[in-house]
């Protein structure tokens, strides 16, 4: 059975991302008042690129750090799906964080490496927007469990315990969308002001690679986020993988519409704002739950 579960990590974390953006991409269309692609449109690309030849551009580490990425992703993935049917270690849920944070670091690590002015000047804002929201990410992802757990094991309705379960999760919902690299935080990619940067040098197999991999981590991030809500309050079992994979879909739904409604936001403010707002609402989650350990 194990076996079986693990294999529907596999499916679930290689196969979703691919369809999931199609919705999106689709989604965006109808709310845009256009037709848009089909759902399966970013299939299509991807073996479209598969196909094609790579630039002459020195590959070896772009190759390495995806992959990487893919394996770290796709293990994640595994995991969740172990979390969410199998057990309910806590050692599962953070062997997954560390395995998105290498995924992360990996795909923040490429831009850095093209030899182009505007993907590296990307690059370095990939690399704060990251340092940013991994950290909060990963901050409200622990504390939003334990929070959780103490919530559900306390008899009566603690007011500042709620309060810091509410804060907690807007930052992990923020921070969360913030890592998914819509807008108004896509300023890494500032197509007309960076043009495209490693769009531009990527080509063939390598951009598929590059532009499949975003899709992994966007679905993982979801991912997490939707099973760090649902594990604490159903029991594990395969209903629990159903719920989960269902918040996951209207999570990626929500961020779609997000996107949509938002522009860019400037260069300099993005960052600045997201570290006040982390900052601010994990010290009120701290300060509600000393509240109501000590009150």
């Amino acid at each position: 059975m194990l076996l079986v579960y693990l294999t529907l990590g596999l499916i679930i974390g290689v196969i979703s991302p691919v369809f999931f953006d199609g919705i999106e991409r689709k989604l965006k269309a109808y709310l845009q008042s256009r037709i848009g692609p089909p759902i399966t449109q970013t299939l299509y690309d991807l073996l479209k690129l598969i196909n094609k030849e790579v630039k002459p551009i020195h590959t070896t580490p772009f190759i390495v750090l995806y992959l990487l990425s893919f394996i770290s992703s796709t293990l994640a993935s595994i995991l969740m799906v172990e979390i969410y049917v199998y057990t309910g270690e806590s050692l599962y849920i953070t062997l997954g964080l560390s395995l998105l944070a290498i995924s992360l670091t990996s795909l923040t690590i490429a831009p850095l490496l093209v030899p182009n002015p505007f993907s590296y000047a990307g690059g370095m804002r990939e690399v704060v927007l990251a340092l940013i929201n991994e950290s909060a990410f990963i901050v409200s992802v622990t504390m939003y469990i334990s929070l959780i757990n103490n919530l559900l094991q306390t008899e009566a309705l603690s007011i500042p315990l709620v309060l810091s379960v509410i804060t907690i999760t807007i930052t992990m919902f923020v921070s969360g969308y913030a890592l998914t690299g819509r807008a108004p935080f896509d300023i890494a990619e500032a197509e007309p002001e960076l043009a495209s940067g490693i769009l531009v040098e990527f080509s063939g197999k390598l951009l598929a690679a590059y532009l499949y991999c975003n899709l992994l981590k966007r679905f993982l991030i979801t991912l997490i986020t939707a099973g760090v809500i649902t594990a604490p309050l159903i029991k594990h079992s395969v209903f629990s993988l159903a719920t989960t994979f269902v918040l996951t879909v209207l999570l990626w739904i929500v961020f779609a519409v997000i996107s949509v409604t938002l522009g860019r936001s400037r260069v300099d403010l993005a960052p600045k704002t997201l570290a006040k707002t982390y900052i601010l609402f994990i010290s009120l989650s701290i300060t509600g739950l000393l509240v109501h350990a000590y009150g």
